[in-house]
């Protein structure tokens, strides 16, 4: 599968949002988390990126676009959602096309729209299926909002709520589009497309389940088998502590494992990953730190079938623990600071080393600042500097600049 670009910084969901308080996020995660609250009925995006080599040819990008999104009334339970959107490049400077950065464009690296969503809505009692073109966010299939459109998925889902405390999510993937799906950012491509493989599957079926019926623990566990590829499993612990009115200690642990299934046309799989993720925050000063660390304890590393994001504690902007391909560890160290309610700043710093260093030994430095100048503006800063130790030397940095106005 490509090489996913990964993200990574303290900012409001992890480090200064109150919601799902048990819950632990790698940086990328909070930066590439989809808000559906903020992605409101009508919005307008314009993004910049720029990604700078040692090794080869500097890229920039500017696009403008965004979405508007319909829905009918719910009638007997039913109700239907499409959305419209559309990226529209501004780069006339760059007659050269490999001075083009590719991640706001499709294939051709050419403007595009689509109609990301058209789905059913039915909700039951407590249980809602969704079948059709939509967002999903699970660990091994999400949203990763950081560019000028977010992932989208063809699925067909049920999430339940029939037992107290207890939310059941299942369902099937078969297609994928956006930025991360490695082949076309404009077209929902099959999955096993997406993951690199010539002979069609059924796609990614899923299972799984959050359970907030104890205090100040949240637990979750989820199956995935992909068809003919792999069966993976992924479960995560969370915890939080008010040491006092003021300050917040949260822990998490997660464990990931994938193991090749059914004719393993991906080949080997068979990937055991450990994490453990601190962070502490300080309401009074607005200040929260945190400590990841993540380790692989098999040659044929950390599993790289995410769609998405990636569920790793230490995952950042770029670095992520699968980029090692091999047995290794990472970790990660940062701070998020609250300048006021509206403006918020992070840094973070991160090792990703095999075990090895010969094969793969990189740091990482990232700096994020986000401002949200009322419920309609605001605007993300992010950048990420990336240090080779190896032979190679191929040192690179990106910046990215996102500004959103919703209607």
């Amino acid at each position: 599968m490509k090489k996913k670009i990964v993200l990574s910084l303290l900012l409001s969901n992890i480090l200064f949002a109150e919601e799902a308080e048990n819950k632990i996020d790698s940086v990328r995660q909070v930066v590439g988390g989809f808000n559906p609250v903020q992605h409101t009925n009508f919005q307008i995006r314009a993004g910049y990126i720029s990604l700078n080599q040692s090794s080869e040819i500097d890229n920039s990008s500017f696009a403008i676009g965004g979405h508007i999104d319909l829905d009918t009334k719910r009638w007997n339970g039913i109700k239907l959602y499409a959305s419209f959107y559309t990226v529209q490049g501004l780069d006339t400077q760059n007659d050269n096309i490999s001075k083009v950065n590719p991640d706001f464009f499709d294939k051709n690296l050419e403007s595009f729209s689509l109609i990301p969503e058209i789905y059913i809505d039915a909700t039951y009692s407590k249980s809602t299926i969704k079948l059709g073109r939509q967002l999903l966010d699970s660990p091994h299939a999400d949203s990763d909002d950081i560019r000028m459109i977010p992932n989208y998925f063809q699925a067909y889902r049920i999430k339940s709520n029939e037992i107290d405390d207890l939310t059941i999510h299942a369902g099937l993937i078969d297609k994928m589009a956006g930025w991360e799906n490695g082949v076309d950012s404009s077209e929902f491509v099959k999955i096993s497309d997406v993951l690199g493989t010539d002979k069609p599957t059924d796609g990614i079926y899923f299972l799984g389940g959050i359970y907030e019926g104890l205090k100040d623990i949240s637990l979750s566990a989820w199956y995935y088998n992909y068809d003919d590829i792999a069966d993976i499993f992924y479960g995560e612990v969370g915890y939080s502590y008010d040491i006092n009115e003021n300050i917040k200690l949260s822990m998490g642990l997660q464990y990931d494992t994938s193991t090749a299934s059914g004719e393993e046309l991906l080949g080997k799989q068979d990937s055991n990953t450990f994490g453990v993720s601190t962070n502490i925050k300080f309401s009074d000063i607005g200040l929260t730190a945190m400590l990841a660390y993540n380790y692989e304890d098999d040659e044929s590393g950390a599993s790289d079938l995410s769609l998405g994001g990636g569920v790793f504690f230490t995952s950042m902007e770029d670095l992520t623990l699968d980029a090692i391909g091999t047995n290794g560890s990472s970790f990660v160290l940062g701070v998020g600071y609250n300048l006021s309610d509206n403006f918020l700043i992070g840094g973070a710093y991160g090792s990703f080393v095999a075990d090895d260093k010969n094969i793969f030994n990189s740091s990482e430095i990232d700096l994020v600042g986000e401002y949200t100048l009322n419920e309609k503006i605001s605007i993300i800063l992010a950048y990420a500097d990336i240090d080779d130790k190896t032979d190679t030397n191929e040192d690179y940095n990106q910046l990215r600049v996102i500004l959103n106005y919703n209607f």
